[in-house]
């Protein structure tokens, strides 16, 4: 089920503070190390293993593309 862009862009900012680039392994690391709810793990989960991001922003699209977001 989709969650909203706020309880996503906590864990978004706070990888993109620790690395340059995070790929779905970082973002849903900091998820299980945050107890972060079950929506924003799935839909962290639903992004393309293989692809980096670079940004927030980059990140929040690639969410929306995916349907991850709810708003």
């Amino acid at each position: 089920m989709p969650a909203p862009w706020s309880e996503f862009e906590p864990i978004v900012r706070h990888t993109f503070s620790l690395v340059a680039e995070a790929n779905r392994a970082d973002l849903i690391d900091i998820c299980y190390a945050n107890d972060v709810s079950d929506e924003v793990i799935d839909g962290f989960d639903a992004l393309d293993g293989r692809q980096t991001y670079h940004s927030v922003e980059e990140t929040k699209e690639a969410l929306a593309v995916m349907g991850a977001l709810s708003d």
